[in-house]
């Protein structure tokens, strides 16, 4: 468990994350966000594309399962296309409802990954419980705090760079 929010991947979409990115690291369980992760907060239903990604994912063995700050009903909307399961109101970066989760399902860390656009919610939950992350870009800066909050973030990103400058 690293306390540290810098993600262990960053890719600029999910569309960049394949099946054998988890299956080659013994992951078997992935936690997705959805907002600006899997969708942009415009967009109200799951994509053609997003819906093939997902079946790829599934089709190499592995378990998705929606883990949302979201109070409303995105996530459930998602997940019901998707056919995947769900849980919102997370409140990442809290630990609690993830680990609840991974008990109920039966993963450890170890197989687990977490994908999502937040250094500071999804990023550091997944370091606090012992999973694999992966940072995605966020897909679109709809307001303001957004652009705030990626321009916060912008030490760790440019940390995970740094790695592979050296």
């Amino acid at each position: 468990m690293s306390f540290w929010p810098v993600p262990d991947v960053m890719k600029d979409n999910i569309y960049q994350i394949t099946p054998r990115m988890f299956t080659n690291r013994g992951i078997r369980f992935i936690m997705l966000d959805v907002d600006n992760t899997i969708a942009p907060y415009t967009l109200q239903s799951a994509t053609p594309r997003l819906r093939l990604w997902v079946e790829d994912m599934k089709k190499a063995g592995l378990e998705l399962y929606i883990l949302s700050n979201n109070k409303g009903e995105r996530p459930a909307v998602f997940a019901g296309e998707l056919g995947i399961e769900y849980v919102n109101r997370a409140w990442k970066p809290f630990t609690k409802v993830a680990k609840q989760i991974l008990e109920q399902k039966g993963f450890s860390p170890a197989e687990t990954a977490i994908i999502g656009d937040q250094i500071y919610t999804d990023t550091c939950c997944g370091k606090w419980i012992g999973a694999f992350t992966v940072l995605v870009h966020p897909i679109e800066f709809s307001n303001f705090l957004l652009k705030l909050r990626y321009w916060l973030e912008f030490p760790f990103r440019m940390k995970y760079k740094w790695r592979f400058m050296k």
